[in-house]
């Protein structure tokens, strides 16, 4: 019997709910619903972000030229808009009535390809550069690419290559890692 009168006295002592009781209730119940489509929505965007590579800021990349490979390490910017390497010694010349380009990179490695086009640069101190581009295939994490990359004097950097954002389709940075990659080579 005791448990009946409180309870009964729950259900007297209960008072209606007021308009704006029901407002702040629906309106509650809305930024809840909101927060839940919102939740599902990224749930589907999960695979896709797991089937893109993760590499860190600093990574080790191939160059691909011929049958020549070289390993560089490379800084991976994405607040960069191309792709820079460190090449002094740049030379031009005629081959097949077509502009070829030759110069050498880091570790003394010698390339020999197609001048593909002069670009402008802007940079901090020297204002426009006006630099060679050349077309290099390149592997970054077991994905071989073509890729535009600018030549210039890096030698004050502390990386030789610097990969752009044009150069990283399908990839997502990790900024508080390094050397994510662990195979150099390109399967496909």
């Amino acid at each position: 019997m005791g448990i009946q009168k409180v309870f009964a006295k729950k259900i007297i002592m209960a008072k209606p709910i007021k308009p704006k009781t029901t407002f702040i209730l629906v309106r509650c119940n809305m930024k809840l619903l909101a927060i839940l489509l919102l939740n599902l929505s990224l749930l589907s965007y999960a695979p896709i972000l797991q089937a893109q590579t993760i590499v860190g800021w600093l990574e080790d990349i191939t160059l691909i030229i011929n049958d020549k490979k070289i390993t560089l390490p490379a800084k991976i910017d994405s607040g960069a808009d191309h792709s820079s390497l460190h090449a002094k010694e740049i030379i031009y010349y005629k081959k097949d009535e077509q502009t070829w380009i030759k110069f050498t990179t880091d570790k003394e490695f010698v390339i020999e390809t197609l001048f593909y086009k002069e670009t402008q640069i802007k940079t901090k101190k020297a204002g426009v550069q006006l630099r060679p581009v050349v077309l290099l295939e390149v592997c970054i994490a077991g994905i071989k690419r073509k890729i535009e990359v600018n030549l210039v004097n890096r030698s004050h950097f502390s990386k030789p290559l610097l990969i752009g954002r044009s150069a990283l389709d399908g990839v997502l940075i990790d900024p508080t890692k390094t050397h994510l990659i662990q195979n150099t080579d390109c399967e496909r």
